[in-house]
């Protein structure tokens, strides 16, 4: 299980460092942890940095050892819209975060995951009675037409971050996977929309980040969800936990989807990240409560090291 730690305005790898010796060292001291697994926010200055220096990232491998850190997966961050609002700019920095990751993997793992959520859309979708007609015709022809043409790119952006990454994994020999996450104000608001933006994609590369969040939001129950998913040939990369001990009906639904995800014959996903080291509790108290004590601790099934 990773816990996230957020970086986003850092600019550079010393100042990286001492976030890490401020924030995140002492907590796994507090723990009593051999080694904490991490999940770095990064911004897009730092990754691209990063992903242009393999001394760079090698520095900062040995760094994270020293420190009894590891990274086995990153995160985007909850809003990445570029400041230019240009899809391509989020393609690369999703790209950037995988040749980065693919050099801090721990000598034992081969697989590491990214998850992310897709820039803001520039058009908002419609809503019910904007569709029954009550507002100007013409100007809502042109909002679906404008909104279509942002899924065309989006779906295309998405084949080719599969091809990029199988790039990476044929000169590497690791293998990052990408973790959508479905958010508010983006095309990707539930489990429906990040099977229509996979279409085009290689599933063995790009699949879905479930949390319960996301899923109350969207409506969704999480067998639900899974079910599309699955009838799709997508897979759950990425399951986020949070600390729902205030919000009843969210700890149902964190557990259900753990016993969906985690449970039953094609049980699996490729990592869990809790958002900060205070939740690690929580979180493994959740899983407790569905039967899957340790599962925080083991590999998940398929993938190898879980982090």
């Amino acid at each position: 299980m990773a816990t996230v730690v957020s970086v986003e305005n850092v600019k550079d790898v010393r100042a990286l460092l001492k976030t890490l010796d401020a924030r995140v060292v002492p907590q796994r001291q507090r723990l009593f942890a051999d080694v904490l697994s991490v999940s770095l926010r990064l911004g897009p200055i730092l990754a691209a940095t990063l992903a242009s220096s393999l001394g760079l990232r090698q520095r900062l491998r040995h760094e994270l050892a020293v420190r009894r850190l590891e990274v086995v997966t990153l995160d985007t961050g909850p809003d990445v819209t570029p400041p230019d609002g240009s899809w391509r700019t989020w393609w690369m920095h999703t790209l950037d975060l995988a040749r980065v990751l693919v050099d801090l993997l721990p000598e034992d793992s081969a697989h590491g995951s990214i998850s992310t959520t897709l820039p803001r859309s520039a058009v908002a979708a419609l809503t019910g009675d904007e569709a029954d007609g009550e507002t100007d015709a013409a100007a809502d022809e042109v909002r679906r037409e404008q909104r279509e043409r942002e899924w065309q790119v989006a779906t295309r952006l998405m084949a080719d971050l599969s091809g990029g990454l199988t790039e990476i994994a044929w000169h590497t020999g690791r293998l990052v996977r990408v973790a959508v996450e479905a958010a508010p104000n983006t095309l990707v608001t539930g489990s429906q929309d990040v099977v229509r933006l996979l279409e085009r994609a290689d599933p063995a590369r790009i699949g879905a980040c479930l949390s319960a969040e996301q899923l109350a939001h969207a409506a969704e129950s999480p067998a639900q969800a899974l079910t599309r998913l699955r009838r799709a040939r997508l897979s759950v990369v990425k399951l986020r936990l949070g600390h729902h001990a205030d919000g009843t009906d969210l700890a149902a639904v964190a557990r259900s989807m753990l016993a969906a995800v985690l449970g039953g014959v094609h049980a699996g996903c490729d990592h869990l990240e809790v958002d900060g080291t205070e939740e690690l509790d929580a979180a493994r108290d959740e899983l407790s409560a569905v039967g899957l004590d340790g599962a925080a601790d083991r590999p998940m099934p398929g993938v190898g090291r879980a982090g």
